[in-house]
């Protein structure tokens, strides 16, 4: 800034020069705020799905044979295990 070294800048001057970078940076600290509160959630639903995969897993080998999938009462039961209900 070596055009205002002698000149005093208003206040309007100075919040227009500082407005973006400050917000920019409140952008920047939500966004990593909002991607760091997701991980226990994200880690919730990997850990569920495992759970769901495994009990159909461990339920289908006693299923009739002649599904193609699991059926719908293998995954409610599944899903009922790791609900814990």
């Amino acid at each position: 800034m070596s055009d205002h070294t002698q000149q005093q800048l208003t206040t309007r001057e100075m919040v227009r020069a500082h407005a973006y970078p400050v917000l920019a940076t409140i952008s920047s600290c939500s966004l990593l705020a909002i991607a760091l509160l997701q991980i226990p959630q994200a880690v919730k639903a990997h850990r569920y799905n495992r759970c769901v995969d495994a009990q159909i897993q461990l339920r289908q080998s006693s299923a009739l044979q002649g599904q193609s999938g699991p059926g719908k009462l293998i995954y409610l039961k599944a899903v009922q295990h790791c609900e814990g209900l």
